[in-house]
């Protein structure tokens, strides 16, 4: 059987483009006013050239255009991000903002506190210089001791003389020996010992304590007037230790020995200072 024309095999459609052939070079006039042909730039020799008329694509939104090194990505300072800002101001110009304003703070305050220091400084002169202007002499006077400070170490002698001379005191220690009390007096003789103490109690206590060890320590001088302590005189006001010293006064308790009895006492004549006694009761 012959072949048919139609049963050849088809060719697939092609779009072939088509190819663009340049223009004749323009002609271009020389200078002696002849015309010569510009030489013509052959296809292949043009960049990227391929046949087709070259298109052109926008840059890319993430490009931006240098003018000396053309497009270029753009930097994320300059895009799809703004600058920081605090109440209007970028962040620089607020800290410094911040600084000044408390720099100002602290010299308006240095000032004013200079300016209080001069004004106090400006008073104190002025009063000096009026104190220098009209001197004034004050003279301080101790008040000396009255007889009221003294009735918590006197039994009382102090503010009832009356109602406590005559009276019994009995030593707790000692054998308990007992004494007669008789304010506003002093009790005869040279005085055995002389020592501090803190009331006429105590007082009273080394008077029989005195008694209680000389003749034991000492039993040679048992008989004799010096072994045994028959009575005491007592200076309150001398229990301060800077009136004793500015009298010259040893202590405040003076023993004395005997013999002792209510006849005998004398009246206190010691600058003035109250003296009270006390003697051993021989009849108890």
């Amino acid at each position: 059987m012959s072949p048919r024309y139609d049963e050849a095999p088809e060719l697939i459609p092609q779009n072939f483009p088509e190819v663009h052939q340049p223009s004749a070079a323009p002609e271009v006039a020389n200078t002696y006013g002849q015309h010569t042909s510009a030489t013509p730039v052959k296809p292949e020799e043009s960049a990227g050239y391929t046949g087709f008329a070259p298109v052109e694509h926008p840059p890319p939104s993430s490009f931006t255009y240098d003018y000396q090194t053309g497009y270029g990505p753009t930097l994320p300072s300059e895009h799809g991000r703004a600058r920081q800002r605090i109440l209007g101001c970028s962040v620089l110009v607020f800290i410094l903002s911040i600084i000044i304003a408390l720099l100002s703070t602290a010299v308006i305050g240095l000032a004013a506190g200079t300016g209080v220091e001069a004004s106090r400084a400006n008073d104190a002169e002025a009063r000096l210089a009026a104190l220098s202007a009209s001197p004034t002499t004050v003279t301080v006077t101790a008040p000396g001791p009255t007889s009221s400070d003294f009735s918590a170490i006197d039994k009382g002698c102090s503010t009832n003389s009356a109602g406590v001379t005559g009276t019994d005191y009995e030593s707790q220690f000692y054998n308990n020996p007992s004494f007669k009390i008789y304010c506003n007096s002093d009790a005869p003789n040279n005085p055995l010992s002389s020592l501090f103490v803190g009331n006429f109690d105590d007082c009273i206590d080394a008077c029989a304590s005195y008694s209680f060890y000389i003749p034991s320590h000492f039993p040679s001088n048992s008989t004799s007037g010096n072994a045994t302590c028959a009575g005491v005189s007592f200076i309150p006001a001398w229990t301060n230790r800077t009136f004793a010293f500015d009298g010259g006064a040893p202590g405040n308790c003076y023993l004395k020995p005997g013999p002792q009895n209510q006849t005998a006492l004398n009246n206190p004549n010691i600058g003035g200072s109250a003296v009270h006694a006390a003697i051993l009761d021989t009849q108890s």
